[in-house]
């Protein structure tokens, strides 16, 4: 009986040698071991980036400001993710409904609006006084740099799309967040542990469909950043608007304060966005990939 017990324990001995022995190694040489793979993170990982920017008669100076350093802001992005990237650019206007005292958008007959499929013209019609008009220059297409700046370099250009109009103060920027998030506007954003932004320009707030930011407006915005969390998405708001006695900051206090990993920047104009856009994207990537 030891007989057999010494022999299996030296059986069970022989092969745990054998198992944990590295096979790349012989006696006369050395063991050869290779570092696993880590996986991406965050930027590194790639970007999906949607820009959202009002069009209304007060943005042409921060519209020319990000057509004139376009390259430079699209090239912060392809660094920051490697190359995998991918971009869309959208805007939100606002009018008085057909027959009122303001016409409709200059730009809505100019071939470069006509041209773009329906899909990516909404109108929504169902306030009281006012329509809202969405639209989405271009889609989220992979490393698309070129296209975006062709597409952007029409936005404020009589030969192409003239600029907007937009009434009263608050314009409907939150409406173009929601159909952005949740009804695939801009395409269907990738899953995974990539960094993906909503970019909104803005010198207004949030007024959803009828003209006015109001409890019904702050609920609402609550909702979209509930939305972002759960898709992953970083709500990024420029703006120049800081809030008032007649109106709220109600982005930044209800859609930044509750979307995480959310950040609000204001400014006193938008004379230098263009070099403010491309660190932030920095600033956001270097979180994230100390957070992740």
């Amino acid at each position: 009986m030891k007989k057999y017990i010494i022999k299996s324990l030296w059986i069970v001995c022989f092969c745990s040698l054998v198992l944990l022995a590295p096979s790349s190694c012989s006696k006369n040489d050395a063991c050869d071991y290779t570092e696993p793979e880590v996986a991406a993170q965050g930027c590194e990982a790639g970007m999906d980036v949607a820009f959202l920017i009002d069009y209304t008669g007060s943005m042409g100076g921060a519209i020319d400001s990000v057509k004139k350093e376009v390259n430079s802001i699209a090239n912060a992005i392809v660094t920051e993710s490697g190359g995998d990237y991918r971009l869309s650019l959208s805007i939100f206007d606002e009018y008085t409904k057909p027959g009122k005292e303001i016409p409709l958008p200059q730009y809505i007959n100019a071939p470069d609006y006509v041209g773009l499929p329906a899909s990516q013209k909404l109108v929504i019609s169902s306030g009281p006084t006012t329509n809202q008009y969405l639209t989405m220059i271009e889609k989220f297409a992979p490393a698309n740099k070129t296209s975006f700046s062709t597409q952007l370099a029409k936005l404020n250009n009589p030969a192409a799309m003239k600029l907007g109009a937009g009434i009263g103060g608050p314009e409907p920027g939150d409406l173009l967040l929601h159909e952005i998030l949740s009804n695939q506007f801009a395409g269907t954003w990738r899953g995974g542990n990539i960094t993906k932004l909503a970019v909104i320009i803005t010198d207004a707030p949030a007024s959803g469909d009828d003209d006015n930011a109001t409890a019904a407006d702050d609920t609402y915005l609550d909702a979209l950043a509930a939305t972002a969390n759960s898709m992953g998405i970083q709500c990024i708001l420029l703006t120049t608007f800081k809030g008032n006695i007649t109106y709220p900051a109600n982005y930044k206090l209800r859609l930044i304060a509750n979307n995480t990993g959310g950040a609000a920047y204001e400014f006193n104009n938008f004379n230098n966005i263009s070099k403010d856009l491309i660190s932030i994207i920095q600033n956001v990537c270097n979180q994230d990939e100390a957070r992740k």
